[in-house]
């Protein structure tokens, strides 16, 4: 994988004629990269929340290995605020807010099937603030301060995994991260260990393979950094400002700066989210998608 940042997909004309706007996106476990595409009729204006007017219709639109394909989505409820996938050819979206009611919390995740059927609901937490999946179909999440210190059980964790089905199958032990969590900051998978990036008194990476027993954790190199990808002792840390942050690993919980260089000149960076996958770190610029290795 090039060390400089490579094209993998940018919006067709005939959809921005169209007036489609892509929404959310992501990088499923396997490198495929999937925008949530609507039409300008269902669009918020920029910089408004949620995305999306509800419900709205759209489709999913995923590039992968094997080819292209896209998933029709109609009448959706959920605010596109997070876009992922599972096995079997699903489709997770889901809103980064829930709300309590009599009845209990809000479920705002919604599993569609590979014809975009619904499929399932799921409670996520409240304030998800990093949402990514692995190869065994666990999702993975990290929570804002405001689910963090809010009265949602599961956001309170501050760090999560569940299966398919919403069941816990990963929650932290404070003492073992050696701070407690205040914003959840970006996810990244490597193999079967899924990195989460956040901070409390100060920045943390923390890696979990549920097979392994006690996570790792290291220092954040970065204070708040867009995405980040790891592969063995190299990682690469994108900066809200559009540096490329390379480091070596430097010990068993810390990393050292390498160089430093800027993505430049590719459009608008989306500061929200940014994805790795095995050492490959996915962004956007522009109505442009865009991957570089560590």
């Amino acid at each position: 994988m090039s060390d400089r940042p490579v094209e993998v997909w940018r919006l067709p004309e005939e959809d921005v004629r169209a007036g489609r706007r892509a929404l959310t996106w992501t990088v499923g476990p396997g490198g495929e990269l999937a925008v949530l595409v609507v039409p300008e009729q269902y669009a918020a204006p920029a910089g408004s929340w949620p995305y999306a007017r509800l419900p709205f219709d759209g489709e999913v639109v995923v590039r992968g290995p094997q080819g292209e394909w896209r998933v029709p989505l109609a009448g959706v409820g959920v605010p596109p605020d997070l876009l992922a996938l599972l096995p079997g050819g699903r489709v997770l979206l889901a809103g980064r807010r829930a709300e309590e009611s009599a009845d209990g919390w809000e479920r705002n995740g919604l599993v569609f099937g590979p014809d975009g059927s619904p499929a399932r609901e799921l409670q996520l937490g409240d304030d998800v603030q990093a949402l990514t999946t692995d190869r065994d179909g666990r999702i993975w999440l990290a929570f804002g301060d405001e689910g963090n210190y809010g009265d949602n059980p599961l956001a309170r964790c501050g760090l999560l995994g569940l299966d398919t089905a919403g069941r816990i199958v990963w929650r932290p032990d404070f003492r073992e991260l050696g701070d407690e969590p205040l914003e959840g900051l970006a996810a990244a998978t490597e193999g079967r260990r899924t990195w989460l990036a956040w901070y409390g008194e100060r920045s943390h990476l923390t890696g979990i393979d549920p097979a392994e027993g006690e996570p790792v954790v290291m220092r954040l190199p970065a204070r708040q950094p867009v995405g980040f990808a790891i592969a063995g002792d190299r990682a690469v840390f994108l900066q809200p400002g559009g540096e490329l942050l390379r480091c070596e690993r430097e010990s068993r919980k810390g990393w050292r700066e390498v160089r430093r260089e800027r993505v430049g000149g590719l459009g608008e960076l989306d500061r929200e989210r940014a994805y790795g996958r095995d050492g490959v770190l996915w962004f956007r610029s522009g109505n442009g998608w865009y991957r570089v290795g560590v």
